[in-house]
């Protein structure tokens, strides 16, 4: 095949895609996942999407509206065919689509040349948004909203036909039914019928007519009623915009407690290409209205409210930065000038392009982990911990039950109907974010646990230590480091009844028959704190002999298939202790 000028801008195009692809393939992380396939579930069972909550306690039988009920189904699908490593695959060939409907946008304007560095960097900046979520669809469905409008806009070829409505309206559907980002597709819209209507006055201003009458603006305006009466379309109708009040209600807590809704940061290494493309936009804006600009090249009045508006809402949550970088870079292509490479020496360009692809690489080098697609990528995840609660579910599942934020999601999906959880990752729990993270002094704690009536609660591993004072066999007063829960969970209220690296599982001694406690709990055997188990045990003050039956205990029930296991410290740690033992000084009995 002989390789022309535009042959090579193409290969060149695809080896920006893929390096783009390398960006997607990164670890499930979201533990939303998790309810998503509790929902359907419950669509797969009951047929219809669900109306109320089924899956909290908390909430039960409060009006749940599931706006994104189709992306659920999809993923729970592909989850049951293939799973994790199949989702994984498909998200990142959603992402993907989306990158190459950017690259043909692109090319609208003969900008095919430099895809090979504009869409990996396209890919960092939208990594923000790149772990599975449902907000993947709204992502593809944007960027083939700013390709058809940018199509349209570009070919001026007549009015529409009907069917291009219909098209267009079948289109909201279906995104409006996978994720509630449809309404960006519709505020873009909105955006050219605004742009296009500033254009048209201000020829109408140049040229002094009489009578001034909207023209091809008025299509964008149709396409967005279409757009928006066939938002209703969905098992909801009219209150899918009730969500959208609930989140703006709940915007505070949200933008204090959820990473994803935090704002901008200048110094996040993974919100570095949103800093790059928001001084490269607004610096090509600037210099579009100088008079030295290139003659001949007019700013369409669409691309600058797009990327001031998105630049916007990017800036306050950092979750639609993704959105700003896939309507900015084709607008700032756009803008560039045609002969904007050809003061620069041949050399001197190619170094400016290895320095780019050099500083692409290091922050792909920075934020980038090693892909697995295994469920051990989820930090809120535990097989060992959901075994144990099914286990032993004839004395704990009527319990009053708390869970973290994080950890809702997989405990519904695993334990429901079985257990119903606290909370979980879905905005009908906005309002509890605060007082659920906000109580981290055992006062505020034990008034948590207290108002709830908490009798079972699953909280995450790890944590911070506190110094607190013991004594060990000789009567000797020692201040120890132990983990933060013994405080806020006070041993002669709580039983720690499970634990491994990623969660612990307490019970009140009240509310479960002593014998059976005894036969589950672990007295010596703690997360966080069996290393200060050692000095007791050498001196005599704890029974080795029981020590080593929670060790057999715990080895019995740890789980190693999903990264939360911590048998093989425990191991170590046992052994050497029955080397310290060992010694004719020691007092172990």
């Amino acid at each position: 095949m002989k390789i022309t000028k535009d042959n090579f801008h193409k290969i060149a195009g695809f080896a920006g895609l893929a390096m783009a692809a390398s960006a997607f393939f990164l670890p499930l992380q979201n533990p939303d996942l998790f309810w998503y396939f509790s929902a359907a579930r419950y669509m797969l069972t009951h047929g219809w999407a669900p109306q109320t909550d089924f899956l909290s306690w908390t909430m039960q039988g409060r009006e749940w509206i599931d706006f994104e009920w189709l992306s659920q189904l999809i993923f729970y699908l592909l989850y049951k065919l293939g799973g994790f490593r199949l989702l994984a695959v498909f998200k990142g060939t959603i992402l993907l689509a989306a990158v190459f409907a950017i690259w043909q946008t692109a090319a609208l304007h003969g900008r095919r040349r430099p895809a090979w560095l504009y869409l990996p960097f396209l890919a960092a900046g939208m990594l923000p948004g790149g772990d599975i979520r449902a907000e993947n669809f709204s992502l593809l469905f944007f960027a083939l909203v700013i390709y058809r409008l940018e199509r349209s806009r570009l070919e001026d070829a007549g009015y529409p036909s009907p069917g291009k409505y219909l098209a267009a309206a079948g289109f909201f559907a279906l995104w409006t039914n996978l994720h509630a980002g449809y309404l960006y597709g519709l505020l873009l819209v909105f955006i050219y019928f605004a742009g296009g209507l500033a254009e048209e006055a201000l020829h109408f201003m140049r040229d002094r007519s009489s009578v001034f009458k909207p023209g091809r603006s008025v299509i964008y305006l149709k396409y967005f009623a279409s757009g928006l009466a066939a938002s209703l379309i969905n098992p909801y109708g009219w209150k899918i915009y009730k969500v959208i009040v609930a989140h703006q209600r709940s915007a505070a807590a949200m933008q204090e407690y959820i990473q994803e809704w935090r704002s901008f940061d200048v110094t996040s290494a993974s919100q570095a290409p949103y800093t790059v493309m928001l001084i490269g936009a607004c610096g090509l804006l600037l210099w579009r209205f100088f008079p030295s600009a290139e003659a001949g090249r007019r700013t369409v009045c669409a691309h600058v409210i797009a990327i001031l508006l998105f630049a916007y809402s990017a800036s306050l949550h950092c979750r639609f930065i993704p959105f700003f970088m896939l309507a900015a870079l084709p607008y700032s292509l756009a803008m560039l000038p045609r002969n904007a490479a050809q003061g620069i020496k041949k050399y001197a360009l190619l170094a400016l392009q290895l320095l780019a692809l050099s500083a692409l690489i290091r922050h792909y080098g920075q934020i980038w982990p090693d892909y697995t697609g295994r469920a051990a990528a989820f930090p809120a995840y535990s097989e060992g911990l959901s075994d144990f609660l099914k286990l032993h579910k004839n004395r704990l599942s009527e319990l009053g039950f708390y869970n973290y934020w994080g950890w809702g999601g997989f405990l519904g999906y695993k334990l429901y109907p079985d257990y119903k959880v606290f909370l979980d990752g879905r905005y009908i729990f906005h309002d509890k974010l605060k007082e659920t993270q906000s109580a981290l002094s055992p006062e505020k704690w034990k008034a948590l646990m207290d108002k709830y009536r908490v009798e079972l609660a699953v909280i995450s591993a790890g944590g911070n230590e506190l110094p607190l004072k013991g004594r060990i066999g000789d009567g000797r007063e020692l201040v120890l480091w132990r983990p933060a829960y013994l405080a806020r969970m006070p041993e002669k209220d709580w039983a720690l009844i499970y634990w491994d690296r990623r969660a612990l599982a307490l019970v009140r001694r009240d509310a479960v028959n002593a014998a059976w406690l005894k036969s589950v709990e672990y007295k010596y055997l703690r997360a966080g704190d069996y290393r200060n188990m050692i000095i007791p045990a050498l001196k005599g003050r704890i029974k080795f002999s029981g020590l080593e039956t929670e060790v057999r205990r715990f080895l019995r029930n740890d789980n190693a298939a999903c990264g939360a296991s911590a048998g093989a410290e425990v191991r170590g740690f046992i052994n050497a202790l029955k080397g310290l033992c060992a010694d004719k000084n020691a007092k172990c009995r």
